[in-house]
């Protein structure tokens, strides 16, 4: 490794961006991971319900 390596903050502030851009654009197309992330709002709004009328 090298012990002294500069590192310049715009090129990280901009490969972090795109990096996480590439990540989000890679998970909203995917059907199959927007139909959990439904279920689960569906299945935690079940659970909020019953707990409600339990009470």
């Amino acid at each position: 490794m090298y012990a002294n390596k500069v590192i310049k903050l715009d090129e990280y502030r901009r490969k972090k961006i795109k990096q996480k851009d590439i990540r989000h654009i890679n998970r909203s197309k995917d059907p199959e991971e927007d139909d959990r992330k439904n279920t689960f709002n569906l299945f935690m709004r079940v659970l909020s319900t019953i707990r409600e009328e339990s009470y």
